[in-house]
């Protein structure tokens, strides 16, 4: 199901900004992914309504509550009921940071809502209240101002590079923070970023850019274990796994999660039994073993199939299927033949693994 789709054209004089379809799912983060000047600013302003309509000429939107563009028609960016989040400082100077989350709070839209108590305790901004704008650090501004965008309830969240000028510690939370909201509320997000990691943290569907078009659309998922896109482009070459958190060992600072019948063990993580936890797969972090070893200083040995083998410039590509998921190995040449590795055979592999959903996640 679709919360819209549109095809957009935005043109400056003679040059060509944007020309491209676009669709966006009603539930789950959609990013636009792609080196700097792709277009995925301008394809941002498009839908918000930002670029004035002599630019827009051909393009049109539809949203699941009416049309927002069409060759005679311009709904107004605040009609739209969009939450709109940029790189840098959009507070109200002259108002406190609660002062600006009641004030977005009084001209609230229709889509999904939370309380502000709800707000304030997601994004950890009890402390910061009575503050201004030009007293907080560029984590806690980016913090306030997505807890104001959210507390506006906004039909769609569009995100530009919010944590572009931001250390670890603060992507981190906000990333963390961006996840919960995401089951909280299933209100559609599109994020922007030419940064993998944070893409593989939090979307769902992926939208390529490149020269003002998009290339490709397709789920993280299937993006991740396609042997072909990994091919061209092993530098992104890291899957998602979906898991559980089965429990604790707080002797050892270790958290099991569950992969269908199997245990992961990760650095431990706040999150309680019951948890689901995205769990990043890097495919460099992955060797394959005939059968498992008995004393290792990697933690974790998966049972797995071989689901599809590509021979890619002396090495060899291996898409490996355990528990109904997918992720990725690269070994050489030699240790597929060493290993006589065929697909539909079984194999055990040795991961690392990162948990990408809490707070302060290590590698394991």
């Amino acid at each position: 199901m679709s919360f819209l789709t549109a095809v957009l054209s935005v043109k400056q004089g003679a040059k060509t900004l944007l020309e491209t379809p676009f669709e966006l799912k009603a539930h789950g983060v959609t990013a636009l992914f792609g080196p700097s000047g792709a277009g995925k600013t301008t394809l941002l302003s498009a839908l918000a309504g930002l670029i004035p309509n002599q630019h827009t000429r051909g393009s049109v939107i539809h949203s699941k509550y009416g049309p927002w563009e069409t060759e005679q028609f311009h709904l107004a960016p605040e009609k739209r009921g969009i939450g709109l989040v940029f790189q840098h400082q959009q507070l109200f100077p002259h108002l406190t940071v609660g002062e600006n989350l009641s004030y977005a709070q009084k001209r609230q839209h229709d889509g999904p809502k939370l309380t502000f108590d709800e707000i304030v305790a997601i994004f950890g901004l009890g402390p910061l209240l009575k503050r201004h704008p030009q007293a907080l650090s560029g984590g806690e501004s980016q913090r306030a101002a997505l807890a104001r965008a959210l507390i506006n309830a906004p039909r769609l969240l569009l995100l530009d590079e919010p944590l572009a000028a931001l250390d670890w510690t603060a992507r981190t939370e906000i990333l963390s923070a961006l996840s919960h909201i995401k089951t909280e509320l299933q209100l559609p997000m599109v994020y922007v970023s030419h940064q993998w990691d944070e893409v593989i943290q939090l979307a769902d569907h992926v939208q390529m850019m490149e020269k003002g078009t998009i290339t490709r659309s397709d789920s993280l998922a299937a993006l991740t274990t396609d042997i072909d896109f990994i091919t061209q482009e092993q530098r992104l070459a890291s899957a998602i796994l979906m898991t559980q958190v089965s429990g604790h060992l707080p002797d050892e600072r270790l958290t099991e999660l569950a992969l269908g019948d199997q245990t992961i063990l990760v650095p431990m993580i706040t999150a309680k039994p019951g948890t689901d936890v995205r769990l990043l797969i890097r495919m460099l972090d992955v060797s394959l073993v005939a059968e498992p070893v008995a004393r290792s200083s990697i933690l974790n040995t998966l049972a797995c199939r071989v689901a599809h083998i590509k021979d890619h410039e002396g090495a060899a590509l291996i898409l490996l299927a355990c528990e109904g998921q997918f992720f990725n190995a690269r070994i050489t040449a030699r240790s597929k033949r060493l290993l006589e590795l065929e697909v539909g055979q079984p194999i055990f592999a040795q991961i690392k693994a990162t948990a990408l959903n809490s707070p302060g996640p290590q590698d394991g």
